[in-house]
């Protein structure tokens, strides 16, 4: 009677079955073993993993390569795929899998972004399919660049990503020892070829810096001009917008991208560079009062941010640390999903490998253990799922484990954007000591600005008297200026 009962509720709580496959592989036997069979040829993966104690639990099958991973399958259709993917390639190997079964898996290992971002390993025979192995190549000369090339190369073409962790490592590390086309040829390869652990804004990123190091500055300003508002790196591709005219001496527009990096609407998202840049463009064309102005603001926006930093860096955590990482748990590491917050975590966050990586995998591993518990409870009337009680336990241990190491690396990030602030600041004291010897070498400044030539009316052009403070959403990233040259200086009479 409680058997019916079970049955009922399991029938009730499934979603609607997966379509049909073929498990001939699996005992026919009789009883649990036989509405086994019945259940995953159906496609009944709800109901079949919770007859999963009374048919094969503990059983001969059950204990095998080939039952790990059926029941490695089974959770994976169960809207659990972290869990069923850790058992399949830490407890199995393809080798010894039914050849039925492991055709099912191999598409499924393959497209898994798990897999794909590396956030489990493929050992073993499972690198013959899917090879996501944190490859190192070593880059300091020329014969490195080509074995690193000839290594990617040899990898076979259905593993596009394995060779892209090789070029990355290539166009990264390349120019560093000046290779230049080296690293060009490979973020081309990395644009073209189809793999998907680099994104595309991280490419447009990297070709648009290496092209500043060539000295190609408006093919630099092109590749910036491809990432995305959305991209974590949007901030950082305006911040060398600006320095990539400012190296042009195209003032006007190096001070519109700089108007854009100071907004109020962007202070919690911008470092102490941009502060630095706008101080050194209004040098550069004697806006004096400007550089006092932009050190204020400095002083002002930046300094709870400091507070909270030198606090994360101190103590390993602040007040907003655990309101964050429950954000991130549930939407993702995101500015979107930090919200108001976004000022108590290093900038480096949205965009670190290594925290991403481990709050990404918490969160996938926190819903799953939710989901996981409904299914346990749900059959715990049929018996006991043993493997599922154990993959639930490791699980969880693993959910606190990267929990505490995404607390240690933003540890690390503050203490690393600690020190980028105290380096930032000593050259905005050498800016500010070069105005206060301009001064006093000339505290007249008699020299005479040229004039402005006469704005041009273009008909479609309105001009209005404006607050500096007042922010347009609409506005940012499409400020245009002109600026004046500098008033010539009379010479100093000693």
């Amino acid at each position: 009677m409680l058997r019916a009962i079970a049955t009922f509720l399991i029938l009730s709580f499934s979603a609607q079955a997966a379509t049909a496959g073929s498990f001939d592989y699996l005992p026919a036997g009789s009883g649990p073993e036989q509405e086994f069979r019945q259940l995953m040829n159906s496609g009944n993966f709800k109901q079949a993993l919770m007859t999963w104690p009374t048919a094969h639990q503990n059983s001969r099958f059950g204990e095998s390569t080939t039952g790990k991973a059926t029941y490695a399958y089974l959770l994976l259709q169960n809207g659990l795929p972290y869990l069923g993917l850790n058992i399949l390639l830490q407890e199995t190997q393809p080798a010894r899998i039914d050849k039925q079964l492991l055709q099912v898996w191999e598409p499924e290992v393959k497209r898994s972004p798990f897999v794909i971002k590396g956030y489990i390993a493929t050992t073993g025979g499972w690198r013959s399919i899917v090879n996501n192995e944190n490859v190192q190549v070593r880059i300091k000369n020329k014969t490195d660049i080509n074995k690193a090339f000839s290594k990617a190369d040899r990898a076979p073409q259905d593993q596009p990503n394995f060779k892209a962790r090789i070029w990355w490592q290539i166009a990264t590390l390349a120019p560093q020892i000046n290779q230049i086309d080296p690293a060009l040829k490979a973020l081309k390869l990395l644009k073209e070829s189809g793999q998907t652990v680099v994104g595309q804004d991280q490419i447009a990123s990297a070709t648009a810096r290496v092209l500043y190091q060539k000295g190609e500055l408006d093919a630099a300003l092109n590749a910036f001009a491809q990432i995305p508002k959305s991209s974590p790196l949007y901030i950082e591709s305006v911040e060398e917008r600006a320095w990539s005219y400012l190296r042009k001496d195209d003032y006007d527009k190096a001070l519109g991208e700089s108007m854009t990096l100071l907004s109020p609407a962007l202070a919690p998202l911008v470092g102490p560079e941009s502060y630095f840049l706008a101080n050194l463009l209004a040098l550069k064309v004697c806006d004096y009062p400007r550089i006092f102005k932009n050190s204020e603001n400095f002083k002002k926006r930046l300094k709870n941010r400091l507070v909270e930093l030198q606090t994360l860096n101190e103590k390993g955590a602040n007040k907003n640390l655990n309101g964050l990482l429950a954000r991130f748990e549930q939407s993702g590491v995101s500015i979107e999903a930090a919200g108001p917050l976004v000022e108590s975590i290093p900038r480096a966050s949205f965009k670190d490998r290594n925290f991403i990586k481990y709050m990404e995998q918490r969160k996938q591993i926190l819903k799953e253990l939710e989901q996981a518990q409904e299914v346990s409870e749900l059959g715990q009337v049929l018996g006991q799922d043993t493997l599922l009680a154990k993959a639930m336990g490791e699980a969880k241990f693993k959910a606190d484990r990267f929990r505490q190491l995404a607390a240690q690396r933003l540890r690390i990030l503050a203490h690393d954007e600690l020190k980028e602030f105290r380096t930032i600041l000593n050259k905005m004291h050498i800016v500010e000591a070069e105005v206060v010897h301009r001064l006093a070498v000339d505290d007249s400044l008699k020299g005479k600005r040229s004039k402005l030539s006469k704005a041009e009316d273009k008909g479609d052009v309105l001009v209005f008297s404006t607050n500096t403070d007042e922010v347009w959403l609409d506005e940012l990233d499409n400020y245009k200026a002109r600026v004046k040259d500098c008033p010539i200086m009379k010479e100093a009479s000693l």
